[in-house]
C-alpha cells in the first residue's frame, strides 16, 4: 500500500495539471474540451480560441476534434449549444505557429450528425489553415 499511494498521488497531480484554463467558455463546451491535450481555451465574440500542447495539429487530429468535441455537444444539447453563440473555432499548436480554423456558423454541425454524411469532407469545406499565430478572417 505504501508504494501504491505515491503513484496514485502522482497520477492525480498529472490529471490536475492537464486541464486547460477556461476563459468565458460556455458550460456546454467545457466537458467535451477536457481530455484533448488543450492548454488554454478562450471564447471571445463567438470565436473559441484553443491551444493544444502538441507541436503540430494534424488534419486527422483536427477533424476528429471538431467532430467529437465541437459538433457532438450540439447533437446532445441543441438549445444550450445555440445559446453559446459559437461562430468559429481556432485550434492552434503549442507555440501557436500552426493550426486550423473551423467556421461553425449555420447548420454545419447539424448536417454532420446526419446518417451517411461525409464529415471529413464537410469539415474540410468549412476549414482554413492558420499560420504564424493568426488565422485568416472568417468569410
Amino acid at each position: 500500500m505504501k508504494k501504491l499511494l505515491p503513484l496514485l498521488l502522482a497520477g492525480a497531480c498529472t490529471l490536475t495539471l492537464a486541464e486547460p484554463v477556461f476563459q468565458n467558455v460556455p458550460e456546454v463546451l467545457q466537458k467535451p474540451l477536457l481530455g484533448n491535450g488543450l492548454t488554454a481555451a478562450r471564447m471571445q465574440q463567438g470565436v473559441l480560441q484553443l491551444q493544444m500542447g502538441k507541436p503540430e495539429v494534424t488534419e486527422l487530429v483536427y477533424a476528429t476534434f471538431v467532430f467529437h468535441s465541437i459538433c457532438a455537444p450540439q447533437w446532445r444539447q441543441p438549445q444550450a449549444f445555440a445559446q453559446a453563440g459559437l461562430a468559429r473555432v481556432e485550434l492552434l499548436n503549442a507555440d501557436a505557429s500552426q493550426g486550423y480554423a473551423f467556421d461553425a456558423r449555420g447548420d454545419v454541425c447539424a448536417r454532420m450528425g446526419q446518417m451517411g454524411q461525409n464529415y471529413r469532407g464537410l469539415i474540410t469545406q468549412h476549414t482554413s489553415a492558420c499560420t504564424a499565430q493568426s488565422c485568416p478572417p472568417q468569410r
